[in-house]
C-alpha cells in the first residue's frame, strides 16, 4: 500500500510537471485512479487519488489563469471514480483481468470526458459542438490527439508501478530468505 500511495502522489506531481513541459495529456491520472482501486486499502482506494487530482487541478487552474473550479470537470471526476471502482473490482482477480483494466483505463476516460466536452465544451474552432450524432463524432475525432498522450501517460506509469512492485517484492523475498537462513544457522 505504501508503494501505491507514493505512486499516486508521484502521479500528481508528474501531472504538474507535464504541463510545465507541454506534454499535453501525458499524465498518469487514470493510472493513479486505477492504482488506488487495485492496491490501496479500501478506505483510501477512491478518495486519495481523487483528492490528489483535485489538488493538482486547483494548482493547474490557478497557474494557467483559469477559474479555480470548472463545473463540467465533474464528468472527469466521475470517470476517475469509475476507473477506481474498476480497480477495486480487479484487485482480487487474475493478472489477465488486471492487465485488461490497465488497457481499458485511457479509453474509458476518453469516452466519458469527450462526451462531456461534446455536451458542454467548444470545438477547436471555438464553436459549441452540434448536439447531433455527427457533432459527437466530430468531438471524438478532435480528441484523438489527446488520447495518444493519455495512453502514453497511463500505460507508462502502470508499467513503472509493476516493475517497481516486482523489484520490491524480489528484494523483500531475498531479504526474508536471508533472515530465515540466518535464523536456522
Amino acid at each position: 500500500m505504501i508503494l501505491a500511495m507514493l505512486m499516486v502522489v508521484a502521479a500528481g506531481f508528474f501531472r504538474l510537471a507535464g504541463h510545465e513541459f507541454h506534454w499535453w495529456n501525458v499524465a498518469p491520472v487514470g493510472a493513479m485512479a486505477l492504482l488506488g482501486g487495485m492496491y490501496m486499502g479500501r478506505r483510501y482506494a477512491l478518495w486519495v487519488p481523487l483528492a490528489v487530482l483535485a489538488m493538482s487541478d486547483v494548482v493547474l487552474n490557478v497557474w494557467m489563469g483559469y477559474p479555480m473550479f470548472y463545473g463540467p470537470r465533474v464528468f472527469d471526476y466521475g470517470a476517475f471514480l469509475l476507473i477506481g471502482l474498476l480497480g477495486l473490482w480487479a484487485r482480487d482477480r487474475k493478472v489477465a483481468t488486471k492487465i485488461s483494466a490497465v488497457i481499458a483505463t485511457p479509453f474509458l476516460f476518453f469516452l466519458i470526458s469527450n462526451f462531456a466536452v461534446w455536451m458542454f465544451g467548444m470545438s477547436l474552432a471555438n464553436e459549441p459542438y452540434a448536439k447531433t450524432f455527427s457533432g459527437l463524432v466530430e468531438c471524438y475525432v478532435a480528441g484523438f490527439p489527446f488520447l495518444q498522450g493519455t495512453i502514453i501517460g497511463d500505460w507508462s506509469f502502470m508499467a513503472l508501478f509493476a516493475i517497481s512492485a516486482l523489484a520490491l517484492r524480489r528484494t523483500s523475498s531475498e531479504r526474508t530468505r536471508g533472515l530465515v537462513a540466518e535464523a536456522r544457522a
